[in-house]
This record gives structure tokens, sequence and C-alpha cells, in this order.
């Protein structure tokens, strides 16, 4: 009962949350029973930007553009700050969930996921509740332009070094607020040519002002070099696929009933316009029927 009524709060949920909830409300489940519990009332998907997050049974965030608020976000701690993040986890520290999403800590992990709706920076949480400019929810970037990711990943790299206890931070967090605000004036550039086609009439008159705003955009972007290792989890074809638990109870849910409510993301190709089928094959999303926690890998570890 108490892991269903987390779900009436909302629709997803990191499991790294969900559990600190429930111990708050004096629960205190074995890995093993949660998992058990969870999948009575959830499912989660292997990749794309809900990647490993609880998401309530019936409830496809790939539908629903709202869903862009729990979408996911990763933070991977630079290697010359692993030393501190390895200490931390040999002595087995661990800070509570809420002061991470915070800000108030410095994760103790080489790489967290975080969830966007949990975070606690107004800049975010305005961005985050825009309405979004895509009408499709893409593997790579859910609902969000990759921009507009990109610009939040850089607001919560700011953010995280700027409460880094140890001196060697200053030079990452020069460069990370640089970047973030480069990507800011990128999502402005992608603002303003949302808006020239959805309202091309009103382009004429303001045509010297945006051409140059969009050179100063130009240099920004020539300047800028892709960060490979803090990209989502993305299917090699563009795919998501669902992967259910070894745990999960086939007599409460049948393979008809997960087929039928999941298919796949559309593909970034093309403008997204190709879509997979809903009907997928059982190898794009394996039904596991013994229990193994390999199932569930830790997306924190280094």
């Amino acid at each position: 009962m108490a892991v269903s009524q987390l779900f009436d709060e909302r629709p997803v949920w990191p499991k790294d949350s969900l559990t600190e909830r429930l111990v708050d409300k004096g629960f205190n489940f074995s890995d093993h029973l949660l998992r058990r519990l969870l999948s009575r009332v959830a499912y989660y998907f292997s990749r794309g930007p809900f990647l490993r997050f609880w998401i309530k049974k019936g409830y496809d965030p790939r539908k629903d553009p709202d869903s862009r608020i729990f979408q996911k976000i990763d933070f991977r701690v630079r290697p010359p700050l692993q030393s501190y993040c390895d200490a931390n986890s040999a002595n087995q520290l661990k800070h509570r969930w809420e002061d991470i999403c915070a800000f108030r800590v410095f994760p103790y992990k080489c790489h967290t996921t975080l969830q966007l709706f949990e975070l606690g920076d107004d800049y975010i949480q305005e961005q985050i509740r825009k309405p979004p400019a895509q009408t499709i929810c893409s593997s790579e970037t859910g609902w969000f332009s990759y921009n507009m990711l990109e610009n939040l990943k850089d607001c919560v790299k700011v953010r995280f070094l700027s409460v880094f206890p140890e001196p060697g931070a200053e030079p990452l967090l020069k460069a990370a607020t640089e970047s973030f605000k480069k990507s800011k004036k990128l999502c402005s550039n992608d603002k303003l040519m949302h808006e020239e086609v959805v309202h091309p009439q009103a382009k004429a008159g303001y045509e010297d002002v945006e051409e140059e705003e969009k050179d100063e955009i130009g240099v920004n972007n020539g300047e800028e070099a892709l960060d490979t290792d803090d990209g989502l989890d993305v299917a090699e074809d563009g795919e998501i696929s669902l992967q259910s638990h070894s745990y999960l109870n086939m007599e409460n849910i049948s393979r008809t009933h997960l087929q039928e409510l999941f298919g796949s993301f559309p593909s970034p190709e093309a403008g997204g316009d190709r879509i997979q089928a809903a009907y997928t094959s059982d190898e794009e999303y394996q039904i596991y029927e013994q229990d193994s926690d390999d199932n569930f890998p830790d997306e924190n570890d280094c």
C-alpha cells in the first residue's frame, strides 16, 4: 500500500528517491522485497530519457508532454575530482538523496542520475515547465531539444561544482559557467527560430536584429565542443526498449498487455517521422522469468 501511494503523488520515480521516502515513512524493505513490490505497480525502461526510473503501470510518459518534468539528467564527475568520490565511496559514506537534489552536497558517486522534477534550482524548474517545442518524445532527449537538455546539464554542473568541498574545482567551475552561458544563448536562438516558423508574418522588420543574433550564436556554436561523457543512454537504432524485471509477476501482467501498452520511441531520423510499430518483438524487451539483480544495474557506478 505504501509503495502504490507514492505513485499516486507522481507517476515516475527514481529508485533512490523512492527508497528514501519509504524509509522516512518508517518502511525499510530489503532490495529484493522492494523490487517485488514495485513490480506489481510499476515498470521501467532500459533505455531513453526515463532510463531505469520506476513508472506507474498504465502511464506512458512517451505519450504525455507533461512527463518532461520527470525526465532524467546525468551528472558525471570529471577525472580531476574523482579521487574525492573514490575515497568517500570506500568509506561507504552516503548523502541523503534530498540533499543531493537540493545541491547542498557534492555526490559521492562518479555518475549520478537525477530527475529534473526533484532538482532544487529555480532556473531548471522554470525551463522544464515551459511548453515543449517538440511534438514527439525522442529516445535521445525526450520532450526537450538537444540544446535545452545540454543547457540544463550545464546548470547542474555549475550547481554541484559550486559546492565541491575541496580545492581543485575552480577551473572546472569556470569552464562550466562559460558553457552554461553559451548553451543558454543557443536555447534563445532555438526559441527565435521556433517563433519564426510559428509566426512567419512577424519576421518582417526584425531581420537585421535576427542576423546579428545569428552571427553571435554562430561564434558560440563554433567554440563549443560536444560533451561526450554526459550523453544520455541511447539505443543504437534510435529506439527504446522495455525490459521487465526477472521477478515480474507474469500472472498479473500478460505479454499481450505489455505489447499493447509500450511501443518504441520515435526515431530521431527524418525529424521523427519514422515511428516503429507499437507491437514489437520479444527481442526488443526480453521478459525475464528468473530472479536476478543483474537486470537492474546500478546506474550510479563510476
